[in-house]
């Protein structure tokens, strides 16, 4: 694969899903934003609109249940209600669905095919290939703080975040031939995998939450991130469902 694509996608609702919209848009970086009926914040409608407006919005289910863990009919309701929900909100087809928590089997890929979805995005890590199965869409590399993570205002502590993001991918990782030092934190690893990217080709897939950008105050470092990686002439900037259309 040749091409060099980017695309971000961000899930759950959350009061700062808008503010993330307009970052985004302010350095044309596209972004597909999964969201629920309701879990924790149910977000007005027209903010739904908004994002949807510039932005491309996508399905997390009604209430963000694990499905793997309820009966298949709960499961095709929270699939497809999440889907008709949304569609009736922003006025136009839904294309693009997020498993919760990441879980999934075949059953509910099966679902989610039979809700009319284009495809449905991972959380699996640290891949660049291009998408062999569109219900498997998986990602390249998640925004969050490692290695030490605030535990409050004055006090840190080590996160097991990049240690078991190491170990559960370690082939797909020793496929990017990425410096040791880039390790050191989230922001010198998004820097390394999409100089990778640009020199090899592939997707860089960039996933996050807007609860954990304002938990863990990352909206500095995502900024350098999307200033690092925009304008550039050689990139397709995608949405998750512009990514896959493109491999139809």
């Amino acid at each position: 694969m040749n091409k060099i694509i980017v695309t971000t996608s961000w899930d759950d609702n959350h009061p700062q899903n808008l503010k993330l919209a307009k970052l985004l848009n302010q350095y044309n970086i596209k972004g597909t934003f999964y969201l629920t009926k309701f879990n924790q914040y149910e977000t007005p409608a027209r903010e739904i609109q908004e994002i949807s407006s510039c932005q491309e919005v996508g399905v997390h289910t009604l209430t963000h249940p694990k499905l793997t863990e309820i009966s298949l009919s709960e499961a095709r309701e929270e699939i497809k209600g999440g889907k008709d929900y949304l569609e009736k909100v922003v006025g136009k087809e839904i294309k693009m669905f997020s498993y919760p928590y990441g879980l999934f089997n075949q059953e509910i890929k099966d679902l989610v095919k039979e809700a009319g979805f284009l495809g449905a995005r991972t959380i699996e890590k640290f891949v660049i290939l291009e998408p062999r199965d569109f219900f498997e869409f998986d990602t390249t590399l998640q925004i969050y703080p490692f290695p030490l993570r605030k535990r409050d205002a004055k006090h840190f502590h080590l996160t097991r975040h990049l240690f078991d993001s190491l170990i559960n991918n370690f082939s797909g990782i020793r496929k990017l031939n990425l410096p040791l030092k880039c390790f050191l934190n989230w922001r010198s690893l998004a820097k390394s995998s999409f100089d990778f990217v640009v020199k090899k080709g592939g997707i860089w897939h960039l996933w996050g939450h807007s609860a954990e950008l304002e938990k863990y105050n990352l909206w500095q470092d995502l900024e350098e991130i999307l200033k690092y990686i925009a304008d550039k002439k050689e990139v397709l900037y995608f949405t998750n469902s512009q990514v896959l259309e493109y491999f139809i």
